[in-house]
């Protein structure tokens, strides 16, 4: 795995090794999808009257970036296979589900996932009519300290407690850490460890963020765009963004599958709707933060 420490945390940057096209979904000219970004002062999840739209926030369908408007309110095309995400700004939070991972996202499949080995995500039904945001406010310091896992890959159940024992147990004693982030091959094939993986990372007590690596793939789905499926049923969206103090981090799945060429295996790179997602949400990063790329080098 390449590294690289930049300042106070560890990244991994790959560079696209192919690129191939994908139609994300099928949008017609009147399909889209809004919301408000908004401050949920009592936490409780939605809006209510008192709590103002927080103007300026990116919100991506996965390919389209847009900002926020004064009153917190965005657009965004919408297609009947996508998810839409807030980008955390500096100097605040999204809800933490029980796992301690970041509620910032909603997937629309109304049909659900294909049927697969490894169960994907249940049909949403319709588009709301609106798909808001909740976000904190939050005291984030420039300086911080990351905690980043590489390939905790357990194959079993045994192995998944070697990884509690053994890095898990050692990570609660690192006092300082702001949050985490597992850099791709969660775990190893088996997707259904994906729950009791998430129940080992919740111990850390710290927001964890996840990029997907080559042994997190539906390996029976027929191609790169239903290889995701069981990832996205647990942790959301593979490609995704956020801000940490003065820091924007890019999260990007850079597994091919099945391989372009020979239809065998997978190949490192990244399609041109990934490429788009990259240049709309950077279009809107100062050049003042850092830009740290988090993804996983394929063998």
């Amino acid at each position: 795995m390449k590294q690289k420490i930049l300042v106070f945390v560890w990244v991994v940057m790959t560079l696209p090794a192919f690129t191939q096209s994908r139609a994300v979904s099928s949008v017609s000219a009147r399909s889209f999808v809004t919301g408000t970004v908004y401050e949920d002062l009592n936490r409780n999840g939605r809006q209510d009257r008192k709590e103002k739209g927080i103007a300026g926030v990116a919100v991506s369908n996965g390919t389209d970036v847009s900002l926020t408007d004064a009153s917190g309110q965005y657009r965004l095309p919408a297609g009947d296979d996508f998810i839409a995400f807030v980008v955390k700004p500096s100097g605040y939070q999204t809800a933490l589900d029980g796992f301690n991972l970041p509620q910032s996202y909603y997937l629309h499949k109304p049909a659900g996932s294909p049927d697969s080995f490894y169960k994907g995500v249940n049909p949403t039904g319709a588009l709301p009519a609106s798909v808001d945001f909740a976000l904190y406010k939050y005291d984030e310091p420039e300086a911080f300290t990351a905690l980043l896992f590489g390939d905790t890959q357990p194959y079993n159940e045994q192995e998944m407690e070697y990884l509690e024992r053994g890095i898990i147990a050692e990570a609660q004693n690192i006092g300082g850490v702001s949050f985490g982030i597992t850099l791709g091959d969660l775990v190893g094939d088996r997707l259904d460890l994906h729950l009791p993986y998430k129940q080992a990372i919740k111990q850390t007590g710290i927001p964890w963020y996840n990029v997907m690596g080559n042994h997190d793939m539906n390996y029976d789905a027929g191609e790169d765009r239903l290889s995701d499926e069981s990832f996205e049923a647990s942790f959301g969206p593979n490609n995704y963004a956020f801000n940490y103090g003065k820091a924007h981090f890019i999260v990007l799945d850079d597994i091919l599958y099945p391989h372009p060429l020979t239809g065998k295996g997978y190949w490192g790179g990244l399609r041109d709707d990934q490429l788009a997602f990259v240049m709309n949400d950077l279009s809107f990063v100062p050049r003042e933060p850092d830009s740290h790329f988090n993804a996983h080098p394929a063998d």
